[in-house]
């Protein structure tokens, strides 16, 4: 089964989507569901999951450079 899904990308999206489909010989739709799938993935396989919202912190971006904070706290112990 399918679904469409009609989206209002702007340019600055569009332009290296469409772009990379010509490089790659895919539709853009094609490029869309990839990187879907993609994210889908990425984000069902995520370690630290079960730890969102279970520590009250000042660090705003520990989303983003969580790695790199954990890392940093290894490597001083």
């Amino acid at each position: 089964m399918t679904h469409s899904v009609t989206l209002n990308i702007p340019d600055h999206l569009y332009d290296p989507l469409l772009e990379k489909a010509n490089q790659t010989g895919k539709k853009p739709e094609e490029l869309m569901i990839e990187y879907l799938q993609t994210m889908i993935k990425n984000t069902e396989d995520d370690p630290v999951e079960e730890f969102i919202g279970a520590i009250d912190s000042d660090i705003s971006d520990w989303t983003k450079n969580h790695e790199l904070y954990l890392g940093k706290s290894l490597s001083e112990e």
